[in-house]
């Protein structure tokens, strides 16, 4: 690639991954076993005994090509700076090890973010889903999770939806790890914020109102309040999803009369 170059950040310990990470770009495309894609590519590799997850997003539009080399962060690094922030709150991810970034004169082409790779039982979208047993005990876990570990830490995740959260089940309890890092904020978060962040859940009334009614218990506020919110919050969400389905089977639909 003409005038290409990489740069990196490697976590502290993880030195003997730095000729692994350098030649990250050239591997990733036919090394690593694909777990996920879809926008983005989610690989697994086995290297210098660390079984490591790689995350490669992407190719940014051509505005972003630019905004993420001159004015912020590219999601590889956001990913890898939010998940080193949540360590030191104590709220649980991923271990990050490196991001990388693929330049070609001053825009960005490819980005990686690089985590340990976490071995998980279910997410929370089968647990929404009636797919798990003991479903009511873990949500209950999982939002005491969420207001102790993240919001009272003023960690507000702005992609908190159920895809976004891993869960092991360890000796009768539930760990929680959060995932998809690049898109948080870091303020105070307050009752209705909380209550907020539910909205992208999708689920059925009945979760909703338990997620709503543990959340106020904490929150000290009244249960119907919160049920009022979520449902709220839920509804617009739901409709909002809608219109943008019917907006792109319409857009499809022009594309093929015109091809």
């Amino acid at each position: 690639m003409r005038n290409s170059k990489i740069q990196w950040d490697l976590a502290p310990g993880y030195e003997i991954l730095e000729g692994w990470i350098k030649t990250l770009p050239d591997r990733f495309n036919h090394d690593g076993t694909t777990i996920f894609k879809d926008r983005n590519e989610v690989k697994v590799f086995k290297e210098h005994g660390y079984e490591l997850n790689v995350k490669a997003f992407k190719l940014p539009n051509m505005v972003n090509r630019y905004v993420y080399v001159y004015l912020r962060s590219s999601k590889a690094a956001r990913s890898f700076q939010n998940a080193q922030r949540f360590l030191a709150c104590g709220a649980s991810t991923p271990t990050p090890v490196a991001w990388v970034e693929c330049l070609e004169g001053s825009m960005l082409r490819k980005s990686y973010y690089v985590s340990l790779n976490y071995k998980t039982d279910f997410d929370l979208r089968s647990v929404l889903n009636g797919k798990v047993d003991d479903s009511k005990n873990i949500l209950k876990q999982w939002i005491r999770f969420t207001w102790s570990k993240l919001h009272k830490n003023g960690i507000y995740h702005l992609d908190y939806s159920p895809g976004n959260t891993l869960i092991q089940k360890v000796d009768g309890s539930y760990q929680f790890a959060v995932v998809d890092l690049n898109r948080m904020r870091f303020m105070q978060v307050g009752f209705e914020r909380g209550i907020q962040n539910f909205r992208q859940l999708d689920t059925n009334e009945e979760n909703l109102r338990l997620i709503a009614s543990e959340y106020a218990a904490l929150c000290g506020e009244p249960a119907e309040k919160a049920i009022a919110l979520l449902t709220g919050y839920d509804r617009s969400n739901k409709n909002y999803r809608r219109r943008k389905g019917k907006f792109k089977d319409w857009f499809r639909g022009q594309s093929k009369d015109k091809g």
